[in-house]
């Protein structure tokens, strides 16, 4: 139940301007006149709900003004007819808290509203447009775009397609050897001692992108210059050519290395 109103609010106020111009705080009125701290700031705030009931409200109302040196009159909150209207109260204090809030959203709600009808009229258009249309129209129509979105796909996945093939072959043989056609043709094994992941580029090509587990290896043969990527550089040994790679040697704080071999 609210027991607060304007009046009392108003008359609230009145209380801890004169407080505050005595130098006094809620605490050092508290301990001179021996009410507790929340029933003076009930007072000064205009609401007495906190009270239990109206007698204590009256009492420390009346023991409050004559240590201020004030004459107020008790407004009787708890009066049916000095009660405010609840519902028109909350109204008004939402309304207060959240105009700005509401300034916003309407402006924002109104718009999306507009774009959403103007979108749906369009598909509408669309949609009738589509319906109306014949139906030997509609399949003559959809030869030639599924023809050409085919040859879209196929025209773009060309330049990719010796790399899919690639990684399609090594997985398959579970990334043994990869063929090369110039060069000189050096052997790379590693060994993992650890969790680690492995990437492998020749140029701007990437041959192999992979995370293995303990135990497992990797034996290719490749042709350099090329680039080596690995996660995890302690759990990894290598050798390339018979020479002994060194991971950690070159390893960020992350524990990640990348070393380029090339043609000497």
């Amino acid at each position: 139940m609210s027991l607060k109103s304007a009046q009392t609010a108003k008359i609230g106020r009145k209380f801890k301007t004169i407080r505050e111009s005595l130098g006094l705080s809620e605490t050092q009125v508290s301990k001179k006149i021996y009410i507790n701290e929340d029933y003076i700031k009930a007072i000064e705030s205009g609401d007495y709900s906190i009270f239990p009931a109206r007698m204590f409200a009256l009492r420390y109302f009346e023991k409050y003004s004559t240590f201020l040196g004030i004459k107020l009159a008790f407004f009787d909150i708890y009066d049916a007819k000095n009660a405010p209207q609840n519902s028109e109260e909350i109204k008004k204090s939402w309304i207060k808290d959240f105009y700005p809030q509401i300034r916003i959203a309407i402006p924002l709600f109104l718009l999306i509203i507009f774009f959403i009808f103007i979108n749906n009229d369009d598909s509408s258009d669309l949609s009738l447009e589509i319906i109306n249309l014949p139906s030997n129209f509609i399949e003559e129509t959809q030869a030639p775009i599924l023809e050409n979105n085919q040859n879209l796909i196929d025209s773009t996945l060309s330049p990719i397609n010796p790399i899919i093939q690639s990684n399609s072959n090594s997985a398959e043989s579970n990334l043994s050897a990869f063929e090369v056609s110039q060069g000189v043709i050096n052997n790379l094994s590693l060994r993992f001692i650890e969790e680690s992941w492995v990437e492998i580029y020749q140029g701007n090509q990437q041959l192999i992108y992979k995370l293995f587990k303990i135990n497992e290896s990797l034996n290719i043969s490749i042709t350099p210059p090329f680039k080596i990527i690995v996660g995890n550089a302690g759990g990894i040994t290598g050798f390339y050519n018979q020479n002994e790679i060194n991971f950690t040697q070159v390893a960020n704080e992350l524990n990640v290395s990348s070393i380029e071999i090339d043609n000497e």
